[in-house]
């Protein structure tokens, strides 16, 4: 007589079978996903690899426009190119004169049209 024991039953060679399968699924399943995180890991490495790169781009654009936006490299194309001078002293209003100017030439303004 052979000896059973109550607290593990015996398993059939199908509930192995199917263990197996259960196993080599799951190695399946974890491989792809390891595939995919490396996949996912260069595409990020390469994005910011190219961040990096956009970013010194905009660093050295800034660099060109503070360059470009420069006053005495404005002044000089001015009067190089234009031929615009900076404005006299005696050509300045303050505001009271400029009010005053205003007045005047409505005045005319309005004497002229009557």
């Amino acid at each position: 007589m052979r000896y059973r024991s109550s607290i593990a039953p015996r398993t059939s060679k199908l509930s192995w079978i199917f263990l197996m399968l259960m196993g080599v699924v799951m190695i399946v399943i974890l491989y792809s996903i390891k595939a995919k995180t490396l996949a996912v890991k260069m595409r990020v490495s390469a994005l910011e690899r190219e961040l990096t790169h956009e970013q010194q781009a905009v660093h050295v654009l800034a660099a060109e426009i503070a360059h470009l936006q420069r006053p005495e490299r404005l002044r000089v194309l001015a009067e190089a190119q234009l031929g615009l001078q900076p404005t006299p002293v005696e050509r300045t209003l303050t505001l009271e004169q400029a009010a005053q100017q205003l007045r005047e030439d409505n005045s005319r303004a309005k004497g002229g049209s009557q």
